[in-house]
């Protein structure tokens, strides 16, 4: 997640920093960043569901040899974690919303460039473009949070209930 969102990051201030056309901008900002953030941050929860499957195999495994050698927590690391229903929340939350606001930061960067480009052939035109790119943009973003957190929630609830 750290290379994509630098290189993320990178695309976007090279943007915002050099003379790039804006035929090439727009698409970059509108399509190409928002959904290689959301392609990675999809990447990243079946990495994260593959780790959680991981740490419930060694929490068996644990209880097994406690439960063999007759000592409660000789071994207590992953069933620790597990069983705290909270391990580490804070920053697997950031790191979605990291790369859920790239793609955001992205739209509303190509909305202004959409509207700065057709600005010239009227205010009418201008208003209706970034209204529909706007409307374009939001509807993207809430449909991807929508299915991302009912994948989440899935994940979340399959770590909780093993």
């Amino acid at each position: 997640m750290n290379f994509a969102f630098t290189s993320l990051a990178v695309v976007m201030a090279a943007i915002l920093s050099t003379s790039v056309s804006r035929v090439l901008v727009i698409p970059i900002c509108m399509v190409f960043v928002p959904i290689t953030a959301k392609a990675s941050l999809l990447i990243w929860l079946g990495e994260y569901h593959r780790s959680q499957r991981a740490g419930r195999g060694v929490a068996k495994i644990e209880t097994r040899i406690n439960n063999h050698l007759g000592e409660p927590a000789l071994f207590s690391w992953e069933s620790g974690l597990s069983s705290s229903g909270t391990h580490m929340s804070y920053p697997y939350a950031a790191t979605a919303a990291y790369m859920l606001s790239a793609g955001v930061l992205a739209h509303l960067v190509g909305i202004y460039f959409l509207g700065e480009t057709v600005a010239r052939f009227g205010q009418t035109t201008t208003v209706l473009t970034v209204v529909g790119a706007g409307v374009y943009a939001i509807a993207l973003e809430l449909l991807f949070f929508r299915f991302f957190r009912s994948r989440w929630r899935a994940v979340r609830s399959h770590h909780h209930t093993q």
